[in-house]
């Protein structure tokens, strides 16, 4: 029988004994869960990457050495890797979480992430987010001519609405009329 009342009290302590100590159903509980669901510390080690290599294509574009390059990619990693760490930024994610977030509203995330549906678009997002990116880059270097004669033609506007009044042209001398005496 005292076996039997151990295995239950261990049951119902269970959740609060956890590594995170923040109970599930507490906010921060599921903010804890929720990055863990979406796999956030993999995700923004990925997104550093996914940032970086546009920067290293255009050192390449640009005619720098690929093993200059490389190396420069290498100490980009490193400090990463240095600089970056899980259990500093973890609480800082939890309290932005939580502070946008309701407790429903994260238990809702949760239980969406942990979904095959969530687990699909946790993992999709950061590609899906660069590739949105470039198409987003794209259509406006497309339009940038378009947009560079907008401003052009709001600065010049500008400058003649604030460039100094110019003097009027002296107006003639006056002559007396003709036939007038004084």
């Amino acid at each position: 029988m005292k076996i039997a009342r151990l295995l239950i009290l261990a049951a119902l302590l269970a959740p609060c004994l956890r590594a995170d100590s923040a109970p599930a159903s507490s906010s921060e509980g599921l903010a804890n869960r929720l990055l863990v669901s979406t796999g956030a510390s993999t995700l923004i080690a990925q997104n550093f990457e996914a940032g970086l290599v546009p920067f290293l294509d255009r050192m390449k574009a640009q005619g720098m050495p690929d093993d200059l390059v490389e190396r420069i990619h290498g100490e980009s990693r490193h400090f990463f890797d240095e600089t970056y760490k899980w259990d500093d930024v973890r609480p800082l994610l939890v309290k932005l979480y939580t502070d946008s977030f309701t407790e429903a509203e994260l238990r809702d995330l949760v239980a969406f992430y942990d979904s095959p549906t969530g687990k699909k678009a946790a993992m999709q997002m950061p590609a899906l987010l660069q590739k949105g990116m470039v198409l987003g880059m794209g259509r406006i270097q497309q339009k940038m001519p378009e947009y560079q004669k907008r401003v052009a033609a709001i600065i010049d506007e500008y400058r003649k609405k604030s460039a100094p009044a110019q003097p009027a042209p002296a107006a003639a001398a006056s002559t007396p009329a003709q036939g007038k005496q004084p």
